[in-house]
């Protein structure tokens, strides 16, 4: 039941929201009045609880981020309370104390966005035209790619490095000595400037990939040696993977030289463990290239919206599998005239394509041809 797990998600959602804006709450008043344990615990508390939920709760938080509410946000009004709270607080001079602490924040978040600016450069230079598994690319000049929450977890990035200054400004904030703030502010800087240093270097030639036309003449080439004669064709959703699943043993056990053929870059790693070779070609016009190759089938586990993209490749035969049969509309789709056969588990599943009762819903074209295929799937 799907719907049985709703509740109780959107329970905690629920009250995780609320948990936030309460200690949102608590850190204003604690700020204003000042309340320093209040304020203390508050600040500790909402920051921790964004931490948490960076784990526990991605959903709740891809919502406030469409709201504009983002961890940016977040992070930024955090900080400026603590900055209200210790301007209420005696023995902390707002000019000698307070402003030199002010601006080494500003430089951190300063930073923060520099690091993100040469992360979205990182990941275009990087970025191939095809995504490739089992299959030897050293051609490419491939290498590591950067640590993760440097590149792409811009909020546990900026939450993790705020953390020192958030301890460092509590410290302040008991001790009225801005000499700990300014510890944990520098610590901070020193994090967001040697993380930016270090992501910036896979900017340099030594760590950059091959740019998209080396990269397609690398894939015509490795076409041309590895002369693949069958092939499955796959598109879909994150959970639509065990379509194709399903027959990568079959597909292996096949004569010739199989390849699987993909569309979106994350279902490259949804396929199962497998020997065969995966290439992942996400644009049209690159997906074309396989015209020039010795491929001469392709098999199809399921209808997607992509399909017709490859079916306009006349040199190529499309067999339509399936990946279960039932008496069902999406068995009979009439989307199966589109390909050259429709490959069938045996004579029971060909008289029902067959059938008159049958014909009205799949409607077979003169084109197309009801395959009877042994159970085993070979």
């Amino acid at each position: 039941m799907p719907s049985a797990g709703i509740v109780p998600r959107r329970a905690v959602q629920l009250a995780a929201l609320l948990a936030m804006m309460a200690a949102f709450t608590a850190q204003l008043v604690g700020a204003l009045l000042p309340v320093i344990p209040l304020f203390i615990a508050a600040s500790v508390v909402n920051l921790g609880l964004d931490l948490v939920l960076q784990h526990k709760q991605p959903g709740l938080l891809a919502v406030l981020g469409r709201i504009r509410f983002d961890v940016t946000v977040r992070q930024l009004l955090r900080d400026m309370l603590i900055l209200v709270g210790l301007l209420h607080i005696d023995g902390i001079n707002p000019l000698e104390e307070q402003a030199p602490l002010t601006i080494t924040l500003l430089l951190f978040y300063g930073t923060h966005f520099v690091c993100q600016a040469v992360a979205v450069l990182v990941r275009r230079s990087r970025s191939l035209p095809f995504v490739t598994r089992n299959i030897d690319a050293t051609a490419l000049r491939l290498c590591d790619a950067p640590p993760r929450i440097l590149s792409r977890q811009t909020g546990r990035r900026l939450l993790r490095f705020s953390v020192p200054t958030t301890v460092g400004m509590m410290i302040t904030a008991i001790t009225a000595d801005a000499y700990w703030g300014g510890i944990g502010l520098t610590v901070s800087l020193a994090l967001s400037a040697g993380g930016t240093l270090y992501l910036s270097t896979w900017l340099l030639p030594g760590k950059r990939v091959a740019d998209e036309q080396q990269a397609l003449r690398w894939l015509d080439t490795w076409l041309a040696e590895y002369r693949p004669t069958v092939g499955m064709y796959f598109s879909g959703g994150a959970t639509s993977a065990y379509q194709a699943n399903m027959w990568l043993s079959t597909l292996a056990a096949l004569d010739g030289n199989p390849i699987i053929v993909l569309r979106e870059r994350f279902m490259v790693q949804k396929i199962e463990a497998t020997d065969v070779p995966i290439v992942c070609i996400p644009k049209v016009a690159h997906l074309m290239r396989l015209e020039h190759s010795t491929l001469k089938v392709l098999l199809h586990p399921a209808n997607s919206g992509k399909t017709s993209q490859i079916l306009r490749i006349p040199s190529v035969k499309h067999a339509f599998t399936n990946h279960g049969e039932s008496d069902k509309l999406s068995s009979c789709n009439p989307y199966a005239k589109a390909y050259d056969e429709v490959w069938v588990a045996g004579p029971a599943a060909v008289s029902a394509t067959s059938s008159p009762t049958s014909a009205s819903r799949t409607r077979t074209s003169s084109r197309s041809a009801a395959r009877s295929w042994p159970r085993s799937g070979r």
